[in-house]
């Protein structure tokens, strides 16, 4: 999966641990230690091997040769809830997949091994003119146009600047990130040229030039909020929304009759609502064409389809347990506690599960900012291991006293719930590992499945929750998408009720530090103090592995590169 904005998305359910049974530890101690040791040196193995995967794993076949038309059937889990990607609500997965296809990911070409540049069907030049302000002057392609055949202009990019900027609340936007350092955007030259200059610098400032949406889907926050719940915002891309039919979950797009770049090779993209559990059947029964595998039992299911292609590259999803710092009835304010489920769950055990029988290596993610083998990766918790005993003294520390196999504390139990979307396998299965290692150390935790369209609106956004388990998928701009996560207090991507003040001052410098050796620093310092707040404890990082259709071209499996979606299309 691919991410061009500087934000992260959120997934509901990837990266599926195996079932409870599976996990638990069994046999004497020297036996755990042998397997320990002997996990420890197939992991080490597994992992020289990791290194071995392809960036890009698709079939790849020149624009000329590919065959003219077909359809291509994706899955999604959820119907969109708001088709503004800008806004908090839109800022998932699925939706994005669908605005990919549309042009959302096609504005920066992003190569194999992580270069960009721009796409000169939107940006024929832009380049930092000054750095004192920093300074970039920029033109689009004169051609461009949003699919309701309205031209891009420089308006639209000021839109949207004054809309996501954070100076008006009331625009329930994702993120800030980068429009809030903006001092100004101007026309130059003519509706298609402009000039933005910096209050501050900004390291990703290519992600800023081009617009998300016209000018009109930024009037108000009466439009911005509410006017794309139920249809699309127009997109910029070769293709366009022909049909939506949200009671059957199906969403279908055509050839964008107003693209100006090269003729798309589909004729037709359908995404389709289907749980996360019927997935790998659908796939086998040829009801969609592309499955993204997560777990050993989907990935025999998947090779039972006799034209399934397995691709398989590094991944920048990752698993992850978010607490909610006023949770527990405040239990949960207390690092010493928040810090006693880190140390109590075994991260190393859930990743197994999964990451094994997808013959790969477990891979344990200790940084917030930087994924295992991205450069400049530093382990920020200096070693987080499982340690059911050091757990305990620490809850111990906190006061709260083992009686039987509860510990109390000014006559309370130590209760906390972990909410579940309904029908999500992984969701479920990591839930269930964690509450069996905290029960062991004296917690009281209990599982609450809730409705899977309201896990996100109704209880991780509003942080009604005491824990959840999601993935979050990395971005090829890791250091502007990271600090979001925990600062600020009302970012529309922190969920953990908790905030470290120190975060602020080291964020200014990093979006400042255009110097790559002092900008690693600086992200492990941000990541360091994320870490040492306990409020999200990272799990394992989960490779990416497609199954798609034998004879689609140019798309699938990938570390970095963007998928071309003219050049998309199915061989004969």
């Amino acid at each position: 999966m691919k991410i061009t904005s500087t934000r992260r998305l959120f997934l509901a359910g990837t990266g599926v641990v195996g079932s409870a049974a599976a996990l638990a530890a069994c046999g004497g101690q020297a036996t755990e230690e042998e397997q320990q040791s002997q996990a420890a040196e197939e992991n080490e193995q597994a992992a020289e091997e990791q290194g071995e995967l392809p960036g890009t794993a698709w079939e790849r076949m020149e624009y000329d040769e590919v065959p003219d038309g077909g359809t291509l059937r994706k899955a999604i889990l959820t119907f969109p809830a708001n088709w503004n990607r800008a806004h908090v609500d839109g800022n998932n997965a699925d939706t994005a997949e669908i605005y990919y296809t549309m042009g959302e990911d096609s504005v920066i070409i992003v190569d194999e091994s992580g270069n960009k540049t721009f796409n000169p069907d939107y940006v024929v030049s832009a380049e930092l003119t000054s750095e004192d302000p920093q300074t970039v002057s920029f033109k689009y392609n004169p051609d461009a146009k949003w699919d309701d055949g309205s031209p891009i202009v420089v308006d639209d990019l000021i839109a949207e600047w004054k809309a996501t900027n954070g100076s008006n609340e009331e625009f329930l936007v994702v993120s800030t990130v980068g429009t809030e350092q903006i001092e100004s955007i101007t026309q130059t030259d003519d509706e298609f040229s402009g000039e933005i200059v910096f209050s501050s610098p900004y390291i990703d400032w290519i992600t800023l030039v081009h617009p998300g949406g016209p000018a009109s889907s930024y009037a108000d926050p009466a439009t911005f909020n509410e006017a794309y719940v139920s249809e699309p915002r127009p997109g910029k891309g070769p293709f366009t929304v022909d049909n939506l039919d949200q009671s059957g979950g199906v969403v279908t797009l055509k050839r964008n009759e107003h693209w100006w770049g090269r003729a798309p090779k589909l004729e037709s993209i359908i995404f389709q609502v289907v749980d996360q559990t019927t997935q790998p059947q659908s796939f086998a029964n040829g009801e969609i064409d592309w499955l993204d595998v997560g777990t050993g039992d989907v990935l025999t299911q998947a090779k039972t389809r006799e034209d399934a292609v397995i691709q398989k590259t590094n991944g920048l999803t990752w698993t992850h347990l978010t607490i909610n710092a006023k949770g527990g009835d405040g239990a949960l304010e207390d690092v010493k506690v928040r810090e006693a489920m880190a140390r109590g769950i075994d991260r190393d055990a859930i990743g197994r599960a999964v990451v094994g029988p997808l013959e790969a290596p477990v891979v344990l993610v200790d940084n917030f900012v930087y994924m295992p083998g991205q450069e400049g990766y530093e382990d920020s918790f200096g070693g987080l291991e499982f340690d059911p005993e050091a757990a305990g003294a620490l809850l111990d520390e906190a006061g709260w006293t083992l009686e039987g196999d509860q510990r109390t504390k000014d006559g309370k139990t130590l209760d906390l719930s972990i909410i579940i979307p309904a029908d999500t396998k992984s969701n479920s299965d990591r839930a269930r590992q964690v509450q069996t290692n905290l029960n062991e150390i004296g917690f009281n935790c209990e599982l609450q499945t809730v409705p899977a369209d309201g896990y996100f609106p109704d209880y991780v956004q509003p942080k009604t929750f005491d824990m959840v388990t999601f993935s979050w998928v990395g971005t090829a701009y890791p250091e502007s998408s990271s600090v979001n996560l925990m600062y600020p207090l009302d970012s529309g991507q922190n969920y953990t009720n908790f905030a470290d003040d120190r975060l602020g001052p080291l964020n200014e410098e990093l979006k400042a530090a255009f110097d790559l050796e002092e900008r690693h620093r600086i992200a492990n310092e941000v990541s360091t103090v994320i870490a040492e707040s306990f409020v999200v404890i990272p799990f394992y990082a989960t490779p990416n592995i497609v199954a798609i259709k034998e004879g689609v071209v140019n798309t699938g499996a990938s570390l970095f590169e963007t998928t071309d979606w003219t050049q998309v299309g199915i061989k004969a």
